[in-house]
């Protein structure tokens, strides 16, 4: 039997929760899904936005602009995670590593977005810049919903960075997403072995669900 999941009352438009919750199944089918944590319903439509989140991007500037906010509101969320102690101190030292990360890759495709000619987007500084990209990261409460909350994003960022791939036009630009790309799949490694769960489901990780 897959793993029940609970829809906390809250705004989510019906299409939004299908959406949701055909995605839930198939990354349950991977050893991805959230279990039997608690959603607010909130979050359904915001985990989605990151999902396609270069999905209405037509040019390789809006492309590294998106994939620059969505670089920086994933430190945020480690540094809230950090905050919180919830995790223990082995694997506080390991998101700590893939924070380092996340920071040098919003610097990667900040550099990009500069050598286009073009100006960054502002940076993101607190919850509430989080809240417009993913909600639910104030509402974590323990080891394992926090795990989850990072997986899922992880994940979602790991599909964004798939989907930029057929959307890019300079070469060195597919080069460098396909390398953060590769990245964050080693962070779903390390996630996913902090979880207990499968190391890597599937041969290739593309974040499709």
């Amino acid at each position: 039997m897959a793993p029940r999941i609970v829809i906390a009352d809250g705004h989510a438009e019906t299409a939004q929760v299908a959406a949701f919750e055909r995605d839930r199944r198939q990354l349950i089918r991977r050893g991805l899904g959230l279990g039997g944590a608690v959603v607010a319903a909130a979050v359904i439509p915001q985990l989605l936005a990151v999902r396609n989140a270069f999905a209405d991007s037509d040019t390789d500037g809006t492309i590294l602009e998106r994939g620059i906010t969505l670089e920086r509101v994933m430190v945020l969320a480690y540094d809230r995670i950090l905050d919180d102690d919830f995790v223990g101190e082995r694997t506080a030292g390991q998101v700590r590593v893939l924070r380092g990360h996340e920071v040098q890759h919003a610097a990667v495709l900040t550099k990009a977005l500069t050598d286009l000619g073009e100006t960054p987007p502002p940076a993101p500084s607190g919850v509430e810049d989080v809240d417009k990209v993913v909600k639910g990261l104030d509402d974590l409460l323990t080891r394992a919903d926090t795990l989850n909350f990072a997986i899922e994003l992880e994940t979602a960022m790991v599909a964004a960075y798939h989907d930029a791939q057929a959307k890019l036009v300079e070469a060195k630009l597919l080069q460098t997403v396909a390398s953060i790309m590769g990245s964050e799949g080693q962070h779903l490694v390390v996630l996913r072995e902090a979880a207990r769960r499968p190391l890597v489901p599937d041969a290739l990780e593309t974040g499709e669900k």
